[in-house]
């Protein structure tokens, strides 16, 4: 049967049909490997310690990744077989609407199954009718054009076909083989990119991110298939995106995470541009994360960690980690940190935003949200960045986007929170400035250890001076570093801030517990989260 033939018989519910085969089995891989994490996964990682425990946590990770590997696959899958089922009921229609053209317009097309058009006979009397003459004439160039079309039609499923099968052929990274898990979410990667190549489908529509409304309105633009596949195919991009559901961003994002790991595990420093030091650092940090991440899924949701954002590439890393769902919880704290965090630290940050997250249950019925927000590139002690504001100048608007995209997220749930920013020492700028220049849609906001916040008054944040705390401990060396660069320090009374009572000592303290318990710097922190005041210090006299 001619090309001709098969195109005018295309039914593309054979190809559709195929697709949402393969996208149910993608739904199954992912509901496998969600129970995986928190009914097998979760509770040993978070309960089972030892070396037996490491080998055997290390063994079911690998089952996870293999999940991952199948379901990326069975994504793209489905992506190659619907937009070949598009494109080739395009050409059909493109087909059958020529053809049609052809034989109103008086034309022959031929019924042997080729689709040559051809001209009628010349009827009686045409040959001597110069009107008639003129009409074959111009007959015949209409039979060109109506040629034209439909061998491009045929030409345009060919080329579908032809892609789709190279596409579908490169689908084969014998996920399941235990000897190619390392690698083998970096090689089905490779074949998903290779395969929407051979589409042509290289540059995809993803917002910039710019704009959190309109990133939320595009991804619930997406039917559910094609959501299925930015993930996929698009983890890295679709993690960043601030207004996307918490869910959405920690699936994406744990699969960067997943791949990145996968990349240095069979990479070598060099790979990366990086030292042995460093790769080393990354890699135990991003190991870390993964543990704590895996030791909180057999939680429930309020008590889970979602990942928001990943990118151990960047100077310093980033990682945006939130104890509980923020787009669900009755009160959302977000946390900066400040100089010399890097990527190394977040796993010590996500005890941090545990600690809060408890001191501010005990304060408060509902759930409570916090995160911490490593989402710019923090100044370090050494090459002098830290006496300057560009990083923190730098990262305001990011912290901004992201408050105003959790603001987005959570009214998607009907949900309109208590949010509180807070930030640690040069962290407290990066909130002051984000503040001080649009606003943060913040019920609270609070300072530890700060160096200056960027203004010279609280009245300045956009926001009550009543809801701006501050905390200083006495032995802070913090409070040496203030009236430069940074503004006037908040632990004084001119500022015009409410002053919380600090019973921890030094820079790094404010979440030590104290010796019956937490400290009253950390419970001061928890209630003010939860929506309620905490106790007074004296003010500081300038």
């Amino acid at each position: 049967m001619s090309l001709y033939q098969l195109l005018l018989r295309f039914d593309p519910h054979g190809l559709q049909d195929a697709a949402k085969a393969w996208t149910a089995l993608g739904h199954a891989v992912e509901t496998a490997g969600q129970r995986h994490r928190s009914q097998v996964n979760g509770p040993l990682a978070g309960n089972w310690e030892g070396n037996d425990a490491k080998a055997a946590v290390s063994y079911m990770g690998k089952t996870e990744q293999q999940l991952n590997i199948v379901k990326m696959e069975a994504d793209t899958a489905a992506l190659v077989l619907n937009t070949v089922a598009d494109r080739m009921h395009q050409a059909q229609t493109n087909l059958v609407n020529a053809v049609n053209r052809a034989v109103d317009a008086g034309l022959n097309v031929s019924a042997d199954g080729v689709g040559v058009v051809g001209l009628p006979p010349v009827g009686e009397g045409e040959r001597n009718d110069p009107d008639a003459q003129r009409g074959r004439q111009q007959l015949g160039w209409d039979m060109k054009a109506f040629q034209g079309r439909i061998d491009a039609a045929l030409k345009d499923a060919q080329a579908a076909s032809d892609q789709g099968s190279t596409a579908l052929g490169r689908l084969s990274s014998g996920a399941l083989d235990p000897a190619k898990v390392n690698g083998g979410l970096a090689g089905a990667k490779n074949a998903a990119a290779a395969a929407m190549q051979d589409l042509g489908l290289v540059d995809p529509y993803i917002p910039d991110g710019k704009d959190p409304e309109q990133s939320a309105a595009w991804w619930k633009g997406l039917p559910p298939e094609q959501q299925d596949a930015y993930l996929a195919l698009h983890p890295d991009r679709v993690g960043k995106l601030d207004g996307l559901p918490a869910t959405v961003r920690d699936e994406a994002n744990r699969l960067v995470l997943d791949e990145k790991l996968d990349a240095y595990r069979t990479g070598k420093p060099g790979d990366f541009g990086i030292d042995e030091d460093e790769y080393k650092s990354r890699v135990n940090a991003l190991e870390d994360i993964k543990r704590k991440l895996t030791a909180s899924d057999g939680n429930p949701e309020k008590h889970q960690m979602f990942l928001l954002g990943i990118d151990p590439d960047a100077n310093n890393g980033r990682a945006i980690v939130s104890t509980g769902n923020p787009d669900k919880a009755q009160h959302t704290a977000i946390f900066v940190p400040g100089t010399g965090t890097v990527l190394a630290g977040v796993p010590g940050q996500m005890d941090h935003v545990r600690r809060l997250q408890k001191a501010a249950e005990g304060e408060r019925n509902g759930d409570v949200a916090v995160v911490s927000w490593l989402g710019y590139e923090t100044p370090n002690w050494l090459n002098g960045s830290v006496a300057e504001t560009d990083r923190g100048d730098a990262g305001a608007p990011l912290l901004r986007d992201f408050t105003k995209g959790l603001r987005v997220a959570e009214g998607d749930n009907g949900v309109c929170s208590h949010l509180t920013l807070m930030g640690h020492s040069y962290g407290t700028y990066v909130v002051g400035a984000a503040a001080r220049d649009g606003g943060v849609n913040a019920d609270d906001i609070i300072a530890l250890g700060s160096p200056g916040m960027g203004v010279d008054r609280a009245s300045e944040l956009n926001i009550d001076p009543k809801h701006v705390w501050v905390g200083t401990a006495k032995d802070d060396f913090i409070q040496t570093a203030t009236g430069t660069v940074f503004g006037e320090g908040p632990q004084y009374g001119i500022f015009g801030a409410q002053h919380i009572k600090v019973d921890t000592s030094g820079h790094g303290g404010y979440w030590n517990m104290g010796p019956g318990g937490a400290s009253e710097t950390l419970i001061n922190q928890g209630r003010i989260i939860a929506g309620r005041p905490p106790t007074l210090a004296p003010t500081v006299p300038h």
